[in-house]
């Protein structure tokens, strides 16, 4: 069963590809993808159902119309990826242990969507909803946050955030001190400690 020939699969686990620079209108259900390395891959118009990557390169790939339905990330690299252009119709994954930097999330809808233990770095959340998402020991050096619901997010533990509870919706956020403190920063306050 070749990845590049073939159109759909189920349950199937996939170790160690590289190169392949089309999986475009192709079907992945319940499948597994295990240290390969998508690098500029175009993902364009596939489906990924219930699937999981983990340890591979999904860095400066195309996602335009790719739907992606309970897809979780765990010690991957994907860096310079748009989620933008992703199928708005169905949207749910989660990264755990992962670097995310330099990527678009903006206005998507990503309630409940779990950033664990993650660099998110120089990431654009600009007019997202992140209600009840979960970015518990995440560091977000860069990442930013303007017009943003995150409303009853959790970021305990988080680090290096710069949210500016006027221009975001924090209501029933949780933080955690003594990061929590960066929340004042766009009072023009002084605090002395």
């Amino acid at each position: 069963m070749s990845i590049e020939t073939e159109n759909t699969f189920e349950d199937v686990e996939f170790k160690g590809i590289s190169g392949i620079q089309k999986l475009t209108s192709k079907s992945f259900y319940n499948c597994r993808f295990i240290g390969c390395d998508f690098t500029s891959s175009d993902f364009s118009g596939t489906l990924f159902s219930d699937c999981h990557f983990q340890s591979s390169n999904l860095s400066l790939i195309t996602l335009g119309g790719t739907k992606l339905h309970t897809v979780e990330f765990k010690e991957c690299k994907l860096v310079g990826v748009d989620f933008t252009s992703i199928s708005k119709l169905i949207i749910k994954f989660a990264f755990y242990d992962s670097l995310v930097s330099g990527c678009n999330f903006s206005q998507l809808k990503l309630k409940t969507t779990d950033f664990i233990n993650c660099q998110l770095n120089q990431t654009d959340f600009f007019q997202t909803d992140l209600t009840q998402s979960d970015f518990s020991r995440t560091d977000l050096t860069e990442a930013i946050f303007e017009e943003t619901n995150l409303t009853s997010a959790n970021f305990v533990d988080a680090r290096n955030y710069d949210i500016n509870p006027l221009k975001n919706k924090v209501r029933h956020a949780t933080f955690s001190m003594p990061e929590a403190v960066t929340l004042l920063n766009a009072l023009d306050i002084n605090i002395e400690y």
